[in-house]
């Protein structure tokens, strides 16, 4: 594991720390913008994957608000939502009570369990020290945590982007490109918000 990897994560979860305290139970305190947009990414997440009757790990959960679209895919799933930080956990066990969450780290290679299916919204956008290669890694470790499917969006485009002191914005094709190395079947959202993309991959 890169020396920088444990550095970066702590900076992230400091960031999502901060925007709990800031902005409490919001989207804001996720960095999202409002809860339009948030509803339009995570439908995009999973519009694509089969998940009835599968193991579902959601990592970077925030408040367990992914939840709802993936009732809108199946019925029948087996949920954990897994974040770093504690009070989104917290959160999230009162908004969704019944659903299992816990406090956890499936980003580092070290989580030890596999899932049918992985998904993670939002959680790969921070701007950190060597964020593209902390980024790969976090690709690379959720993959080799699923059987079936990884799912996740990121900021960015095919146009270069200027970053900002919160958000690093990606190339789509240089990480399309990596995903491929990674896995035979990958494919590519784009267009539904302004500076985002999804991409799945399969097993």
């Amino acid at each position: 594991m890169p020396k920088g990897f444990i550095i970066n994560l702590m900076n992230e979860a400091e960031i999502y720390q901060q925007g709990l305290d800031d902005y409490g139970e919001s989207p804001l305190a996720l960095h999202w913008t409002d809860y339009r947009s948030m509803a339009i990414r995570f439908k995009y997440l999973v519009d694509e994957l089969d998940i009835e009757g599968k193991s579902v790990l959601d990592a970077g959960c925030g408040m367990g608000d992914l939840l709802p679209y993936l009732y809108s895919k199946a019925d029948n799933f087996d949920y954990l939502g897994v974040d770093i930080n504690p009070g989104f956990i917290e959160i999230a066990k009162k908004r969704y009570e019944g659903h299992r969450f816990e406090v956890g780290n499936p980003f580092n290679g070290k989580f030890g369990r596999q899932f049918d299916v992985v998904v993670t919204s939002g959680v790969m956008n921070i701007n950190v020290k060597n964020w593209q290669k902390h980024r790969k890694t976090m690709i690379k470790n959720l993959l080799g945590l699923s059987r079936q499917a990884l799912a996740f969006n990121m900021a960015g485009g095919f146009q270069p982007l200027p970053h900002n002191s919160l958000i690093a914005y990606a190339n789509a094709q240089e990480i399309l490109d990596f995903c491929r190395q990674l896995s035979p079947k990958v494919n590519l959202r784009t267009g539904y918000l302004q500076d985002d993309f999804t991409i799945t991959m399969f097993k």
